[in-house]
């Protein structure tokens, strides 16, 4: 649910709390360098004070004053990867998946492949992410569903093919994985 970031009065939201705050700006594609995410916010009140703080936050950090904020139900799961495709322009589309969240960038953690991928090839790519062993009921933990993973990456896949001048990559970060399903919670589209 998108709000005004000047809000001074928690709406009636359609979900129940916790809830996730996140900056909407096309200015900040990477809203939790900017400060631009407060997660696991409990009631009304604290829902008015993430929001005023996060605009001061990322005003400082980013030199931008949020006008608008996404809301959104928390969803958790076993873990998160990264899906996304950019379109090189000797290769045409190129898929990937990665260990998502904050440290997508730090670890490289990822897989790449030329679209359009299929099942057993998008499988493969999973298997060759290492951070996603932890996602197989490592240590009595429950495990991720895999299929589900590589049905996303095989959908994005095709995404890919559909070649739009318009858009030179796309990426979902962080995409939810859960025992019984993938959520995408966060995504960014640059166009050309």
């Amino acid at each position: 649910m998108a709000l005004d970031a000047t809000v001074t009065q928690a709406p009636s939201l359609p979900f129940p709390y916790p809830v996730a705050v996140k900056v909407l700006s096309a200015d900040i594609p990477h809203k939790t360098e900017a400060g631009g995410v407060t997660l696991n916010v409990r009631d009304e009140d604290a829902l008015i004070a993430a929001i005023k703080s996060m605009r001061e936050t990322v005003k400082q950090r980013a030199g931008i004053t949020p006008e608008r904020v996404l809301v959104a139900p928390m969803v958790s799961g076993v873990g998160e990867a990264l899906i996304g495709y950019r379109v090189d322009r000797e290769a045409g589309p190129i898929v990937m998946v990665a260990a998502g969240g904050v440290f997508t960038e730090i670890y490289r953690d990822r897989s790449l492949r030329l679209a359009p991928v299929d099942l057993p090839a998008a499988h493969a790519m999973i298997a060759e992410v290492k951070a996603f062993a932890t996602l197989k009921g490592f240590r009595g933990k429950p495990a991720g569903d895999f299929d589900a993973l590589a049905r996303a990456i095989v959908a994005l896949s095709r995404l890919a093919l559909q070649n739009d001048p318009a858009v030179a990559e796309a990426e979902v970060n962080p995409l939810i994985v859960k025992t019984d399903g993938v959520v995408a919670v966060d995504a960014l589209v640059r166009t050309t």
